[in-house]
């Protein structure tokens, strides 16, 4: 699962960048000339995600990049959805760190060779991110909204149908959008296909706390994904999403307070209990992973059915 969210970044996003000279530097599988290395002062310790900061930075000076996405070797992923959220929560938190220092460059375009189509395409790249976090705030309105309706029916109403069903359209094309992406870019089955969405929704919680933390915290130490870990029984897996469950359980049960108060005749009120429900998709998705990781090791046959073919050219594991 892990490895079919990873397929849309490889074939679609870096296969898109690299047409504007905009990939996105990583650890794995690159190379970088020692002049250049020198030249922009090596890999940031400041940074948690150092191998992007320096791609980042050979941009700056107005070099060239350029992404392949043949393998030429392999790494390891994630064992555990832990360490899955742990990984991620990384990537997003080192964003903003980027984004941070870099904020003159990315969105001003001072002080550097950086082009338009580089600046959108790394600013653009972690909108989504930046949406994430700002989720978490809209999750909170909705429970405190809901609150309000079941205890003060008089005084406070469903929200407006055209306020209520702009989530649920953004819902939509996300979903709609990913899915004709992997279908028509990424040559996707359905299996994979589900299996991208689920793994992607699950990490929605977790790109929100690390976007937030990185806007209000200077640095938090580096964390290095294990690999090859023991798996979790499945109650301590459960344990990895346990906030994502709450908040999966606190949204149904607003919906059902809703329902039993003021009932679901109007289109206000139905477009409303939608909405808490399609909320809490994303929680039941990490809720779903953490159950999925804590089985035990997925058989080998299983995932050859989710990669490229042996015969294939490309495969999106790895840079070069």
């Amino acid at each position: 699962m892990c490895y079919a969210e990873y397929k849309g970044f490889f074939y679609i996003g870096m296969l898109t960048r690299n047409e504007r000279n905009a990939i996105i530097q990583h650890g794995t599988m690159t190379m970088v000339r020692k002049s250049v290395l020198q030249e922009v002062g090596g890999w940031a310790e400041w940074c948690i995600t150092e191998d992007a900061e320096l791609g980042l930075k050979i941009f700056e000076r107005g070099y060239e990049a350029t992404y392949s996405s043949r393998t030429y070797g392999r790494g390891v992923m994630p064992d555990t959805f832990i360490d899955f959220k742990k990984q991620r929560f990384r990537w997003a938190y080192g964003a903003v760190q980027i984004l941070k220092k870099h904020a003159k460059a990315l969105l001003f375009g001072k002080e550097t060779a950086l082009t338009r189509g580089q600046r959108y395409h790394f600013v653009a790249g972690w909108i989504p991110w930046l949406a994430d976090s700002l989720n978490m705030f809209f999750t909170v309105a909705a429970l405190a909204w809901s609150l309000g309706m079941v205890y003060f029916p008089l005084k406070v109403d469903p929200p407006l149908v055209i306020l209520s069903i702009l989530p649920l359209t953004l819902f939509v094309f996300k979903v709609g959008k990913m899915i004709y992406l992997y279908q028509t870019r990424v040559g996707a089955t359905a299996a994979q296909t589900l299996a991208s969405a689920l793994a992607g929704l699950s990490l929605s919680h977790t790109i929100s706390q690390a976007i937030l933390l990185g806007f209000t915290t200077k640095d938090i130490p580096f964390f290095r994904t294990p690999k090859r870990a023991r798996r979790y029984a499945l109650l301590q897996a459960l344990q990895s999403a346990r906030e994502e469950g709450l908040i999966m359980i606190a949204l149904w049960l607003a919906a059902i307070c809703v329902v039993v108060s003021q009932g679901s005749e109007t289109a206000d009120l139905m477009v409303w209990i939608m909405v808490l429900l399609v909320q809490s998709i994303p929680y039941l998705a990490a809720v779903i992973m953490s159950m999925i990781s804590g089985f035990a090791k997925t058989e080998e046959k299983i995932i050859s059915n989710i990669t490229a073919p042996p015969s294939s050219p490309v495969d999106p594991v790895s840079v070069a």
